[in-house]
């Protein structure tokens, strides 16, 4: 066994009581697919949703992800790769080391059986969020104050990864998560699996808010440049800044 790695004492003592401590155990469990299994070559990829119970005898949503053979080659490992969950639970740890608020990784585990690369991630469930491209498909929208505080809070997340160096690589709306209140509001970055350390953070900063633009809803100009402008002003003040000018004229381009 590679890894066998749980959040903590705790967590590893809740996957136990629910029979599940082991690696064998999660990944015989069967449940429906959440997420019909990806076939990648030689390998695949699916996820199921499953409910823990604490000893309260309350339900604790996670997702199981478990894969097989479902490899991305690597400069050590040029050849036979690594799983590409071993590479999002990584990623999910620096940027909760940078306080990058994102999904909670409650296991992962990784094993050989008779050639084939095994892994498995679990992480817990954002039970009350919806992603942008759910938010902007609601047939009423929050009120005004909530969804600028929502893209607000987007854009100082984005800008807080960027400040570490990290690209995320497919930062589309999907993949910001939002849950919010009259008081409160939440935003969440995930789908960590291209996340990658640059040097160049005029480079990387482009890349993946060009992405958000250019994949931005239809008819939320307006609230996207929320995201945008509090991502330039947040910290160092780049409203000015030669990156600033750029995303300004893609936003002017892009007809939704």
């Amino acid at each position: 066994m590679k890894y066998h790695l749980f959040q903590n004492k705790e967590t590893e003592q809740l996957f136990a009581n629910n029979k599940l401590a082991t690696f064998s155990e999660l990944w015989e469990l069967e449940s429906e697919w959440f997420e019909e299994p990806n076939q990648r070559r030689n390998g695949w990829s699916g996820v199921i949703k499953y409910s823990l119970t604490d000893d309260k005898g309350e339900a604790i949503p996670v997702f199981i992800k478990r894969q097989e053979n479902h490899n991305h080659k690597t400069l050590l490992h040029p050849i036979k790769g690594v799983p590409t969950f071993r590479r999002e639970y990584f990623n999910i740890l620096r940027l909760q080391q940078k306080s990058v608020p994102t999904i909670e990784p409650l296991y992962y585990g990784e094993r050989l059986v008779k050639g084939n690369a095994q892994s498995i991630l679990i992480t817990r469930s954002l039970e009350g969020y919806i992603s942008f491209e759910e938010l902007f498909e609601l047939q009423k929208l929050p009120p005004a104050d909530t969804i600028q505080k929502i893209m607000q809070t987007a854009g100082q997340t984005v800008r807080l990864m960027h400040n570490a160096n990290y690209r995320h690589g497919a930062l589309f709306p999907k993949h910001f998560f939002t849950r919010y209140s009259d008081n409160e509001v939440d935003v969440r970055l995930i789908d960590l699996e291209k996340l990658k350390w640059l040097p160049f953070k005029n480079r990387l900063s482009f890349n993946d808010l060009s992405r958000v633009i250019r994949r931005r809803p239809a008819g939320s100009r307006d609230e996207f440049n929320i995201l945008i402008d509090a991502y330039l002003s947040y910290g160092e003040d780049l409203s000015n800044s030669s990156l600033a000018r750029k995303l300004k004229a893609l936003s002017q381009r892009i007809n939704h």
